[in-house]
Protein backbone atom coordinates (compact mmCIF):
# COMPACT_ATOMS: atom_id res chain seq x y z
CA UNK A 1 0.00 0.00 0.00
CA UNK A 2 1.87 3.48 -0.86
CA UNK A 3 1.66 6.38 1.42
CA UNK A 4 -1.62 7.96 -0.47
CA UNK A 5 -4.04 5.11 0.44
CA UNK A 6 -2.29 4.87 4.11
CA UNK A 7 -3.30 8.59 4.58
CA UNK A 8 -6.83 8.02 2.74
CA UNK A 9 -7.19 4.95 4.83
CA UNK A 10 -6.62 6.72 7.82
CA UNK A 11 -8.68 9.74 6.95
CA UNK A 12 -11.38 7.32 7.03
CA UNK A 13 -10.16 5.56 10.02
CA UNK A 14 -10.18 8.70 12.13
CA UNK A 15 -13.83 10.03 10.61
CA UNK A 16 -15.64 6.71 11.45
CA UNK A 17 -14.41 7.09 15.23
CA UNK A 18 -15.24 11.11 15.11
CA UNK A 19 -18.43 10.14 14.10
CA UNK A 20 -18.94 7.56 16.68
CA UNK A 21 -17.76 9.78 19.51
CA UNK A 22 -20.01 12.59 18.03
CA UNK A 23 -23.55 10.13 18.19
CA UNK A 24 -22.05 9.80 21.98
CA UNK A 25 -22.23 13.52 22.91
CA UNK A 26 -18.55 13.83 22.65
CA UNK A 27 -17.74 18.05 22.57
CA UNK A 28 -14.66 17.62 20.22
CA UNK A 29 -13.50 21.20 20.94
CA UNK A 30 -12.83 20.85 24.56
CA UNK A 31 -9.03 19.63 25.06
CA UNK A 32 -8.34 16.25 26.12
CA UNK A 33 -5.31 14.00 26.47
CA UNK A 34 -5.40 11.77 23.07
CA UNK A 35 -2.75 8.78 22.72
CA UNK A 36 -2.05 7.64 19.34
CA UNK A 37 -0.28 3.89 19.84
CA UNK A 38 2.57 2.48 17.54
CA UNK A 39 3.64 -1.08 17.42
CA UNK A 40 7.16 -2.38 16.63
CA UNK A 41 9.50 -5.40 17.57
CA UNK A 42 12.46 -3.38 17.08
CA UNK A 43 13.58 -1.77 20.01
CA UNK A 44 15.76 0.59 18.31
CA UNK A 45 12.96 2.08 16.14
CA UNK A 46 10.84 2.24 19.31
CA UNK A 47 13.23 4.18 21.39
CA UNK A 48 14.24 6.39 18.28
CA UNK A 49 11.15 7.27 17.37
CA UNK A 50 10.08 8.00 21.10
CA UNK A 51 13.09 9.96 21.86
CA UNK A 52 12.40 11.78 18.46
CA UNK A 53 9.08 12.90 19.66
CA UNK A 54 10.04 13.95 23.40
CA UNK A 55 12.90 15.76 21.81
CA UNK A 56 10.73 17.91 19.00
CA UNK A 57 7.86 18.31 22.11
CA UNK A 58 5.63 16.90 19.13
CA UNK A 59 4.06 14.79 22.31
CA UNK A 60 4.63 12.70 25.39
CA UNK A 61 6.33 9.51 24.25
CA UNK A 62 6.95 6.42 26.26
CA UNK A 63 8.25 2.90 25.20
CA UNK A 64 7.07 -0.12 26.62
CA UNK A 65 7.70 -3.78 26.19
CA UNK A 66 4.32 -5.81 25.45
CA UNK A 67 5.49 -8.89 25.13
CA UNK A 68 8.89 -10.04 24.96
CA UNK A 69 10.55 -8.74 22.01
CA UNK A 70 7.18 -6.54 20.98
CA UNK A 71 7.18 -2.11 22.05
CA UNK A 72 4.21 -0.11 21.98
CA UNK A 73 4.96 3.64 21.96
CA UNK A 74 2.25 5.64 23.23
CA UNK A 75 2.21 9.14 22.55
CA UNK A 76 0.16 11.16 24.33
CA UNK A 77 -1.09 15.26 23.42
CA UNK A 78 -3.62 17.56 24.87
CA UNK A 79 -5.89 18.69 21.88
CA UNK A 80 -8.98 19.40 20.77
CA UNK A 81 -10.16 16.24 18.27
CA UNK A 82 -12.18 18.71 15.80
CA UNK A 83 -11.87 16.70 12.14
CA UNK A 84 -9.29 19.01 10.72
CA UNK A 85 -7.04 18.74 13.76
CA UNK A 86 -7.43 15.51 14.45
CA UNK A 87 -6.85 14.71 10.65
CA UNK A 88 -4.00 16.53 10.60
CA UNK A 89 -2.08 15.12 13.48
CA UNK A 90 -3.35 11.78 12.76
CA UNK A 91 -1.58 12.15 9.43
CA UNK A 92 1.21 13.23 10.91
CA UNK A 93 1.83 10.41 13.08
CA UNK A 94 1.46 7.92 10.55
CA UNK A 95 3.94 9.85 8.26
CA UNK A 96 6.11 9.36 11.03
CA UNK A 97 5.59 6.18 11.71
CA UNK A 98 6.65 5.17 8.07
CA UNK A 99 10.12 7.01 8.92
CA UNK A 100 11.02 5.17 11.86
CA UNK A 101 9.41 1.91 10.47
CA UNK A 102 6.98 1.47 13.03
CA UNK A 103 3.04 0.27 12.68
CA UNK A 104 0.80 3.30 13.67
CA UNK A 105 -2.44 1.46 15.38
CA UNK A 106 -4.79 4.58 15.50
CA UNK A 107 -5.45 7.08 18.16
CA UNK A 108 -7.80 7.24 21.26
CA UNK A 109 -9.18 9.30 23.88
CA UNK A 110 -12.01 9.69 26.69
CA UNK A 111 -15.05 11.66 25.38
CA UNK A 112 -15.41 15.04 26.57
CA UNK A 113 -19.36 15.64 27.28
CA UNK A 114 -21.13 18.60 28.82
CA UNK A 115 -23.48 17.74 31.90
Amino acid sequence: MNMFERLTQTAAADRELLLIKDKAGDIFNTPRQVDFAFETNEKENAKDFADFINGKSYGAAEVSEIEPGHFRVLVLITMPINQNIMNSVSGFMLCLSRLFKIDYLGWGSINQISE
